[in-house]
This record gives structure tokens, sequence and C-alpha cells, in this order.
């Protein structure tokens, strides 16, 4: 299946952030031809109806800056080996982070509150 990709640029301020329109091919009988949407600064890769895609389009400015505003302010610098470092990717990849460092602060702030 041949799936067509539409690409626009969501201006907010004074940067432009991608915003990936793909067919699914999938289609409700109720509702209408569904995409996929994917917006990674918006935090946003999901289905949608196509008929909903413009109030999406009014919304999704506002969605990237509220992502934006929960960007972290602080770094810690931590020294491993290298075997574990890999050993801590695949672990978070393997239950479905995006990232180590995503899947560092989960445990360490699920150990806090737990």
């Amino acid at each position: 299946m041949n799936t067509k990709e539409v690409l626009i640029y969501i201006p907010v301020g004074t940067k432009k952030y991608p915003l990936i329109i793909r067919e699914t091919g999938n289609f409700d009988p109720e509702d209408g031809e569904l995409v996929t949407v994917y917006c990674k600064e918006a935090n946003l890769d999901q289905e949608y109806l196509k008929s909903d895609l413009p109030l999406l389009l009014q919304d999704i400015g506002a969605m990237i800056e509220a992502e934006q505003l929960q960007k972290k302010d602080d770094t810690i610098n931590i020294r491993i080996k290298a075997k574990d470092k890999i050993l801590l990717q695949k672990y978070a990849s393997a239950e479905g982070y995006r990232s180590l460092s995503e899947y560092l602060i989960a445990k360490g702030l699920a150990r806090i509150s737990a």
C-alpha cells in the first residue's frame, strides 16, 4: 500500500515545528477516514478522523506551547560503565521509553512516590 504523507510547519513564536499527517488506509463506516498525525514537539502520535483535522490544526500551536513549558530546566550528569549504559538503554527500549533519560527519571520518581 502506498501511503501519502503531508508535512506542515506550525508557527509558534519565532519557530516553526513540523507536523506530519499520513493516510492510514483505515476507514470508520460511521465517522469516516482515519489519518495518523505526528508532531514530536506536541508529544502527538496517534490516529485522528480526517474530518477533525481543522480543529486539531487550530489547537496544535497551543499544544506545542504547553509541551514546551514542561521542558526540563536542570541537568544531572552521572558516569557509568559503557556496558551498563547499553543494558539500561535496552531496558528503557523494552519498556517503551523514548530515551534513557526518560526511563531513569520515571524509575527514580516511582521509587520516591512509592
